[in-house]
């Protein structure tokens, strides 16, 4: 403001309300809500501006209209650079930070989940071993019986057990839909939205 030493500190307030009205109007057209800003625009923004006016002295009045003008100007080209900013920073959230985030929760998931199979694997080999000295069980875990001389079924039953081994840890561990569910908690949404 040009005469802003000169006038009082009301009129600076009014002045201060002015800009940030002016900016939110600015804000609100850009993010296409264009009747929001079209009324602060139209219908806020003269009151104030008379009301500021009125209470700058007379001799003020001329470096008070390039004020305004000065100030439309500067605060368009800062809401401008904001969106620019903006849409760069939502830009590199998108394409940089979220997928290394994603990628690091990944791999901390995986080795939780191996580092709990190796726990489990070697206590299921322990007590395999324990139990081998007392009874050898020639029965599978399902109290399935296969023929000793049908090696595809045996590698089958394996596997089997294996799967259903790994599903029973994957659900003992932390979910990855948890794990989403509290990103979403964090509310990242809106930022990703504009």
């Amino acid at each position: 403001m040009i005469a802003s030493n000169k006038v009082t500190e009301r009129a600076q307030k009014r002045w201060n309300l002015i800009v940030d009205r002016f900016r939110a109007a600015c804000v609100l057209n850009r993010e296409k809500r264009h009747e929001e800003s079209k009324r602060i625009i139209k219908k806020e923004l003269p009151l104030l501006i008379k009301a500021w006016m009125q209470l700058l002295p007379t001799s003020m009045k001329a470096d008070a209209k390039a004020d305004l003008r000065d100030m439309f100007n500067r605060e368009q080209a800062l809401v401008d650079q904001g969106m620019r900013l903006k849409r760069v920073f939502k830009e590199t959230l998108v394409k940089s930070i979220i997928p290394k985030v994603e990628a690091r929760i990944a791999a901390k998931y995986r080795s939780l989940y191996l580092d709990e199979y190796d726990r489990r694997k070697e206590d299921r080999d322990s007590e395999e071993n324990q139990a081998s000295w007392v009874s050898p069980s020639y029965s599978q875990p399902r109290d399935r019986r296969v023929k000793l001389d049908d090696v595809s079924e045996m590698i089958d039953e394996l596997q089997r057990g294996e799967m259903e081994e790994n599903q029973n840890l994957a659900d003992s561990l932390v979910k990855l839909d948890e794990i989403v569910g509290r990103m979403k908690e964090n509310n990242i949404e809106p930022i990703l939205a504009s």
